[in-house]
């Protein structure tokens, strides 16, 4: 039964390797911020432009890096499409220590 679950997560993961149009690790941050126009809305109205960035900690510094409307919605997908892969492997790691376990007892 482990065996098919395990040769179950690899094809899973082999898959989304296959099909994914990207991967990319961090966070999607919508950040509203005042443009210093004093004309401009954000500074009369107080309408702040919005506006995303993907956000990443490495080695104990944050990088984050502007995302035009145009690629919103596909480094979304590259996002999800590495917490989807790391959590398969997280899944079939899991499964080699339960291996691991059961051989050494």
């Amino acid at each position: 039964m482990a065996c098919r679950k395990r040769r179950s997560l690899r094809s899973r993961l082999h898959r989304l390797i296959a099909d994914a149009d990207g991967f990319v690790h961090g966070s999607i941050i919508r950040m509203a911020r005042t443009c210093g126009n004093p004309r401009c809305k954000c500074a009369t109205k107080g309408q702040k432009h919005v506006s995303l960035y993907l956000g990443q900690t490495r080695r104990r510094k944050t990088r984050m890096k502007y995302i035009p409307k145009a690629w919103e919605t596909r480094i979304k997908g590259w996002a999800g499409n590495y917490r989807k892969a790391r959590d398969l492997l997280e899944q079939i790691s899991e499964e080699a220590w339960s291996k691991l376990s059961d051989r050494q007892e």
